[in-house]
């Protein structure tokens, strides 16, 4: 018998996390962990106007290239229930998790982590526990920082950041070089940039931060399954990132954003044996 079963992802990187915890359900269930294939170079359909780092020797939009699945591979085969991570070449497959696409799913609204669940119902688990894991740094990444994410795609128009001013020096912006000066220019806050060489440095990184401030990204995703304190910015037409757990909120309004991250603030300054959470 197969110490293994291969499945095969074709979506973006926030998908791939996304199924996370149905691979890990899976593994429960079975014994047998999950050889993971990513499809580099499949067509990206987004919204129109939208704009996402991902792309092919052409420019190209693409859900994942080969650079992109090499940064993914150190933290998924950190995953108990992962037993290798591989750009896949057209091996055989038990297991296609795209199938879920054909699933009778209002994919802009609900939640990622679920769609598996419509399609194999046995894969369905608690999204409120912790699904995914980090050994720690060595490095001083983050510590006492707020790490902050904001991507140019699925953006709520009501949210500004002008307000984290008071906060500066206690910022640490993760994203792309482009995504970083657009935001320090758009907001007007001189803040230093996470910079990282795969997913696996910014999950020990996001282990270290205070909490997490983030539109509707991967790096929330992986905020998602380490169930670190955090706040997600909602899209209005595609809220499809909805958290689980403890000290995990999303926010549509202004009042609601400020009201949490002072919430998240005093909660870090104060020894974790007093705190039980909103």
């Amino acid at each position: 018998m197969k110490e293994f079963n291969t499945f095969l992802h074709k979506g973006s990187i926030g998908d791939v996390w996304a199924a996370v915890p149905a691979m890990k359900q899976f593994h429960k269930n079975t014994g047998k962990k999950v050889m993971l294939y990513l499809a580099s170079e499949t067509r990206a359909v987004y919204y129109e106007g939208a704009v996402h780092p991902t792309v092919n020797d052409k420019g190209e939009q693409v859900m994942l290239n080969d650079g992109v699945i090499n940064m993914i591979i150190p933290l998924m085969k950190e995953q108990e229930c992962i037993y290798d991570c591989k750009i896949w070449n057209e091996e055989p497959i038990d297991v296609d998790l795209n199938k879920m696409r054909d699933t009778f799913v209002n994919m802009p609204n609900g939640c990622i982590s679920r769609w598996q669940f419509y399609t194999w119902p046995d894969m369905a688990c608690d999204l409120s526990k912790v699904w995914l894991t980090a050994p720690d740094s060595e490095t001083d990444l983050a510590k006492g920082k707020i790490i902050v994410t904001r991507t140019e795609r699925y953006l709520n128009p009501q949210a500004s950041y002008f307000f984290l001013k008071p906060y500066e020096k206690d910022l640490l912006f993760c994203g792309t070089e482009l995504e970083y000066q657009i935001f320090k220019l758009r907001f007007n806050l001189d803040i230093k940039r996470l910079v990282i060489n795969n997913f696996l440095e910014l999950a020990q990184a996001l282990k270290q931060c205070r909490f997490h401030i983030s539109n509707q990204t991967q790096a929330f995703q992986i905020s998602q399954g380490l169930k670190i304190p955090r706040i997600v910015e909602l899209c209005s037409f595609a809220p499809n990132v909805i958290p689980y757990g403890e000290n995990a909120f999303d926010f549509y309004g202004q009042p609601a954003l400020e009201y949490y991250v002072n919430y998240l603030w005093k909660l870090s300054e104060t020894p974790k044996t007093q705190t039980n959470g909103l």
